[in-house]
């Protein structure tokens, strides 16, 4: 798994790209335009998990898969990880359909991303509280 080192007072800035994600998320939701709301939620997703190992170990993923981030998540030592991860997986299996196939997303595909991106942002968010 390739990653690359971050400086952990740098996690905030991931915080910050998943708030703005989060925030477009839910208004392109409210405009129904459902394959932004997919793809804000996906990169929510990321950057919070960005934010989690660069706080936790200085890293963060830098593959071409980001699904291998789910297993540099799997070195820390958090209470429900798994659950979490989960919620991180199912918005990033939607990624190359939102990004690149001719489908567009549905309104339950955005529903879903939302309530998986929500609960893993919100989470990590807890997490990280100073």
């Amino acid at each position: 798994m390739k990653t690359r080192n971050v400086d952990k007072s740098k996690y905030k800035n991931y915080l910050i790209k998943a708030e703005e994600f989060f925030d477009i998320m839910n208004e392109s939701f409210n405009k129904q335009e459902y394959n932004a709301v997919v793809l804000n939620a996906i990169h929510c997703a990321i950057s919070s998990a960005d934010a989690l190992t660069v706080f936790y170990k200085g890293l963060r993923h830098a593959g071409e898969r980001h699904e291998d981030v789910i297993s540099l998540l799997n070195t820390l030592d958090i209470k429900d990880i798994q659950n979490k991860n989960r919620q991180l997986l199912n918005l990033l299996q939607l990624k190359n359909k939102a990004e690149y196939e001719e489908k567009l997303m549905t309104e339950s595909n955005a529903s879903d991303s939302i309530k998986n991106a929500s609960r893993f942002f919100n989470w990590v968010k807890e997490l990280l509280k100073e």
